[in-house]
């Protein structure tokens, strides 16, 4: 018999994740009728969360969710316009600021982490670390962390981040819904769209060669500025396309809390509060020193330095028109940052504390 070369998912696999899809769909739904901001990613968010804390059986799209993050880096592209390439031009003395936060914030996390929620050292380092998700769970269970408890506060900071941000916005900041609505004529045509497409898998295939982190998100949102900002191609995505990958993204982060006990939940939940609140302070203020080095948005600045997903702080940036290609630039160079920094810190660190 001839092998694949790939394992086919099973039917009770597929039957979770489609059941998990279904929920997030219908919680777009319902938070879109809500007039909710961000409606198809935060209402798929919440509602798997909830499904998923209940014992429902569903599966976090993970693989699908690969999908969505190539059509997120292509619509996070959108915000790149020509003439952006000199604003660019304006921002390495910020983008450093960025990597700078990582171990500010980290080590006074760590440290109410580690002394006040009484975490061990490791498990409280990863927690701390603001920013690459998936990696950062990796090296705790590499490094000798508790990788359960990593992934549930990180992904319980980006769950309130997520949530919380156009509250702030709209309701604290005074922003003003911006008109997204798209017209036909606004919509890349097919040849643009199929150049956008081969050249983002060309430079995926490269990056994925280089041993880059998320190539298919980082590679769509840098084919996707180089050809805007160059004036190749033009348009935007069909926005039924970009509400599918939402309402993924956020079904993933919701099945993230797939097995955790409520009582686990509410322990964790209440320190990640505080913990999420800490590195939003200093955060912050690594804003507010950005704003009066390049003279960005206050808000912008906020997204950019918020200790949240690549991805989730940039698709907010788009929902509040608060200069998207700035947070996702900063973003990007800080989880490129946290990728190669992280286990060499950890390591040194871990070797200090044995001695």
């Amino acid at each position: 018999m001839m092998r694949l070369p790939f394992q086919m998912p099973t039917r009770p696999y597929t039957l979770r994740v489609g059941l998990a899809l279904a929920i997030g769909g219908a919680g777009g739904v319902v938070a879109f009728w809500l007039n909710v901001p961000l409606a198809f990613m935060l209402g798929s968010l919440f509602a798997c969360m909830i499904a998923s804390i209940a014992g429902a059986p569903v599966e976090g799209p993970m693989k699908l969710r690969t999908a969505g993050l190539f059509v997120v880096g292509l619509f996070l592209g959108e915000s790149f316009e020509s003439g952006a390439a000199e604003r660019l031009m304006q921002w390495p003395a910020t983008i450093l600021l960025s990597m700078l936060y990582v171990p500010v914030a980290a080590w006074i996390c760590f440290l109410f982490y580690h002394h006040v929620a009484r975490m061990d050292r490791l498990t409280a380092l990863f927690s701390a670390v603001p920013g690459g998700l998936s990696a950062v769970i990796l090296f705790s269970g590499e490094l000798g962390g508790d990788p359960r408890k990593v992934a549930l506060a990180q992904s319980l900071r980006i769950t309130l981040l997520v949530l919380s941000a156009p509250a702030i916005a709209f309701g604290v900041m005074g922003y003003a819904e911006p008109d997204l609505l798209t017209t036909p004529e606004d919509l890349a045509a097919g040849d643009d769209f199929l150049v956008l497409v081969l050249t983002s898998f060309a430079m995926a295939w490269v990056l994925t060669k280089m041993g880059v982190p998320l190539p298919l998100l980082i590679a769509p949102v840098l084919a996707s500025a180089f050809l805007r900002m160059s004036g190749v191609v033009d348009g935007v995505l069909p926005p039924w396309l970009v509400k599918i990958a939402l309402v993924v993204t956020g079904a993933a982060i919701g099945c993230r809390f797939k097995g955790v006990e409520l009582r686990v939940f509410l322990a964790v939940a209440g320190w990640t509060v505080l913990g999420t609140a800490l590195l939003s302070a200093i955060a912050a203020v690594f804003a507010l020193v950005a704003v009066g080095l390049v003279g960005v948005d206050l808000f912008a600045a906020l997204l950019a330095y918020a200790p949240g997903g690549v991805a989730e702080m940039s698709i907010i940036a788009i929902a509040v028109d608060a200069d998207p290609s700035f947070v996702a630039t900063h973003h990007l160079a800080r989880i490129m940052f946290i990728l190669v920094a992280t286990p060499f810190f950890a390591a040194w660190l871990q070797r200090r504390w044995d001695d």
